[in-house]
């Protein structure tokens, strides 16, 4: 009789745990090429969003993280509802401080186990176990991860990418046997409902646990009677989706879709288009996804306005070559369907999970960000790996030299990466190197020279961001502050109120006329423009800074010190604002 030990459901099983070593390997390799960023500084949105942001300040603010949109202000107001992965920042605040290392390292430590997660589930699924690992192994090490690794603000795509393969780890072992497993079904549900509040596209879980369940090899249990068997237990996960939809629609304003902002074309251009020419840019641009994973040339962390080449008619080849591409990839995913198990799921999980950030569907809030790729990435990462074993006549030896070469070298480049997010300088300096055209790369080279107090340099970059694209309402306001500063006060004004007809709801507008209205001696001009900010955004921090420094200096200390106390208040207690505040009592009257 043969021995349990010996028989194929054994073996079988075996093949698809993960086992402790193979854990160990795959968390080394993603760890080891990101130890060079663990000591990058806070950098670009992670100065707004992580390390300067008030409603982190102190577990007595959480409340805040919860009735706030992800980039401050009512939730009414905003297009993206994100508290899971603000209030991991502010745990952290709370409990290390400011000290970017410990923030940097914990994005490496989710990478890793986003990375051991895709295994287990590709194995759970019975895909084959030699290119299942190599799929993560390249996972682990693709440069054009590091937007999402190394940048702080990245960490919703990680925590998404977790939570995803969980849930749908959880949901095939829940759904095993002919019970259903309650503790794992509802960890499943769980972590669906949690990634949900992370990022909005998680909605994609549904179909990434569908594809599995179409897809799994190995099932002693035929499909039609498996989907008929988990189709209630499938329907459960519909539930966290509906919470999800529903409060946004009940307090941000919108489903799943985010309303459009005055200022959008700018992160954007595909807004501005009919939507068969926005779909068409789309598909083309899901191929340049598909480039810059596999080889990773020209990375960058910005391709806003004119910094891509876009299809400008649905004749344009680019148009073309992206409907034609994408129909390939399709394609090729139901030819390989039986010959080629890891192929198929991975096309499908890179189509699928691009589908809500594709700009095809519907537009987003950019354009192309390389961060976005993070959870598509493993499914065409999977498809490679699946090709590779194919290969015909390719001997083992050689498709493991093959897939060798391809992590080695990956690796490599994404130690590099890591150097340009090591602090604002390095990499908007990158920016000007790998996207000369774009408006947002000069505005920001100017903030910095301004910053250092080159208005030369900072205008010369301005007047660019400008040309490239006249309605960038920021550059307009940084402009006006550098034609004060060169004593131009005419100009200096006329700059500020073009940044503010452009968006008349921009605080750094109002902000930036009170200060060249102040610098020019017109005191009533900037406290009118104070006053007209702060009823447009009356816990506007940056505004209530300046009028109670205006109004001290105007000798009005009463004023002064009503003003500081709001914006204590706001700051939640903030040295700044308690200095303020101390010097206008000292200077008022009893």
């Amino acid at each position: 009789m043969r021995s349990l030990a010996t028989s194929p459901e054994c073996a079988a099983g075996e093949r698809a745990r993960l086992g402790a070593a193979t854990a160990a390997a795959l968390a080394l390799l993603a760890v080891l090429p990101y130890l060079h960023g663990l000591t990058a500084g806070f950098t670009f949105d992670d100065v707004s969003i992580v390390r300067d942001n008030p409603r982190l300040a102190g577990p007595e603010r959480v409340g805040e993280i919860f009735t706030t949109h992800y980039f401050g202000g009512p939730l009414a107001a905003g297009k993206n509802f994100r508290p899971v992965v603000l209030l991991t920042y502010a745990v952290q605040r709370w409990t290390t401080g400011i000290d970017p290392f410990p923030f940097h390292l914990v994005n490496v430590l989710l990478h890793a186990a986003t990375t051991l997660l895709l295994a287990a589930w590709l194995l759970a699924l019975g895909m084959p176990r030699a290119p299942s690992l190599a799929a993560a192994a390249l996972f682990a090490v693709v440069p054009i991860h590091v937007e999402a690794v190394t940048a702080i603000v990245g960490r919703a795509e990680l925590l998404v990418a977790l939570l995803v393969f969980l849930s749908a780890l959880l949901f095939l072992r829940a759904t095993e046997g002919p019970r259903l497993g309650a503790v794992a079904y509802a960890g499943a549900v769980a972590a669906f409902l949690v990634a949900l509040f992370t990022k909005e596209h998680a909605v994609v879980l549904p179909g990434v646990v569908l594809l599995g369940e179409l897809l799994r090899r190995g099932a002693d249990v035929p499909l039609a009677a498996r989907l008929r068997r988990k189709a209630l237990p499938a329907a459960g996960l519909l539930a966290p989706l509906a919470v999800f939809v529903a409060f946004r629609a009940l307090f941000v304003g919108s489903g799943l879709v985010a309303k459009g902002s005055a200022f959008f074309e700018l992160d954007n251009p595909l807004v501005a288009l009919a939507a068969p020419l926005r779909a068409a840019n789309g598909l083309w641009l899901l191929l340049r996804y598909a480039g810059k994973t596999l080889v990773p040339l020209g990375l960058s962390a910005d391709h806003s306005a004119h910094a891509l080449p876009l299809a400008l008619s649905l004749s344009d080849p680019r148009a073309i070559a992206g409907l034609l591409g994408v129909v390939a990839l399709a394609a090729l995913a139901v030819l390989s369907a039986r010959r080629l198990p890891l192929v198929t799921p991975g096309l499908g999980l890179f189509l699928g999970a691009f589908f809500p950030t594709s700009n095809v569907p519907f537009p987003i809030g950019t354009i192309f960000a390389e961060r976005l790729a993070y959870l598509p990435s493993a499914g065409l990462l999977a498809a490679v790996a699946g090709l590779v074993a194919a290969l015909p006549r390719a001997s083992t030896g050689f498709r493991r030299a093959l897939l060798t070469v391809a992590r080695v070298t990956y690796a490599a480049a994404t130690v590099e990466r890591n150097e340009v997010f090591r602090s604002d300088e390095s990499l908007f300096a990158d920016l000007l190197v790998k996207v000369p055209r774009s408006a947002r790369a000069r505005y920001n080279a100017a903030w910095l020279a301004w910053g250092r107090g080159e208005t030369i340099v900072a205008r010369a970059n301005l007047e660019k961001a400008i040309a490239l694209f006249p309605r960038h309402y920021d550059a307009w306001a940084l402009l006006g502050l550098v034609e004060a500063k060169e004593g131009r006060h005419a100009e200096a004004r006329a700059a500020a109120r073009e940044s503010l007809r452009i968006k008349p709801d921009s605080e750094i507008g109002w902000r930036t006329l009170a200060k060249v209205e102040e610098d020019a001696g017109r005191f009533d001009a900037a406290e009118e423009a104070l006053a007209a900010g702060l009823k447009r955004f009356p816990r506007s921090l940056p505004l209530l800074r300046r009028r109670g420094a205006l109004l001290l200096a105007r000798g009005r200390a009463a004023e002064a010190a009503e003003t500081w106390r709001t914006a204590v208040t706001v700051s939640g207690g903030a040295p700044e604002d308690r200095l303020g505040l101390a010097k206008a009592l000292r200077a008022a009257p009893r």
